[in-house]
């Protein structure tokens, strides 16, 4: 934190700049040695439309071994932040949640960034039921691809199962979804067992029938020992998601594109 605070000095007091934070794996407890300093910086809309574009998004090269980024600004303009507490897209809230403010003269970073880190409870309890229906499609199919003899498939359409199904995790955990490549480290932080990520990376390295009930089976222990109902009622999901304005509006937002 104090190396990116000494970075984030070169835009203190400039004009226009209404504050800087952190975000990425950075302001994780997971970060590693490959880790770079993803640094946001706010402007207000009149400055960002003045700056050229070559001065929007600047980086440090480390030339290693290995040749990695060291440290990167990326400028945003205010008026594109404060409309981010609408959007239903996860990047456009998670960083959100564990963002480290580095500079904030007035107060407008700390003030807007709880409502975009807060996942809507009318949001979780739509998102469950279209994620949990895609985990469940996604098994199904990836079940008969095996039976076919096309791994290739399997592997596809499993791949999209394991994206549904950590947007599910981490939805039920009261959670914007995390980013993929840090996936597995965020659910253990947001208390995922270690048991389920264990089964998926397995069924995700070797498909089999057997791996596919394990992910399944773990699943649906663990969303009863979470005191959820929504996913004992599959034909109602179905119907609702199929049937329904509602259902299939909330598949259009939420749902895999």
């Amino acid at each position: 934190m104090e190396r990116a605070r000494g970075l984030a000095e070169r835009y203190v007091g400039k004009p226009g700049v209404v504050g800087v934070y952190l975000v990425g794996s950075a302001s994780r407890p997971f970060r590693d040695r490959i880790s770079d300093d993803d640094i946001e910086v706010a402007l207000d809309d009149a400055a960002y439309e003045a700056t050229p574009l070559e001065e929007r998004h600047v980086f440090a090269i480390e030339e290693g071994p290995p040749r990695r980024v060291d440290h990167e600004f990326y400028l945003r303009p205010w008026g594109e932040l404060l409309g981010l507490e609408g959007s239903p897209r996860d990047l456009d809230h998670y960083p959100f949640q564990h963002a480290a403010i580095l500079h904030d003269p007035q107060g407008k970073l700390s003030a807007l960034f709880p409502r975009l880190a807060l996942l809507p409870p009318d949001v979780r309890e739509t998102r469950l039921r279209v994620h949990y229906l895609e985990v469940v499609f996604a098994l199904g199919r990836a079940a008969k691809c095996l039976d076919r003899g096309s791994d290739f498939a399997a592997r596809l359409v499993l791949g999209e199962g394991a994206v549904a199904l950590v947007k599910l995790l981490a939805v039920v955990c009261g959670s914007w979804a995390p980013t993929r490549h840090w996936a597995a480290e965020e659910l253990r932080l947001l208390g995922v067992p270690e048991g389920i990520l264990t089964a998926i990376g397995d069924l995700l390295a070797a498909p089999s029938s057997d791996r596919i009930a394990a992910v399944r089976d773990g699943l649906h222990a663990w969303l009863d020992a979470q005191g959820e109902e929504f996913h004992r009622d599959r034909m109602g999901l179905i119907q609702w998601a199929f049937l329904t304005g509602e259902g299939k509006a909330a598949f259009h937002t939420w749902g895999a594109r």
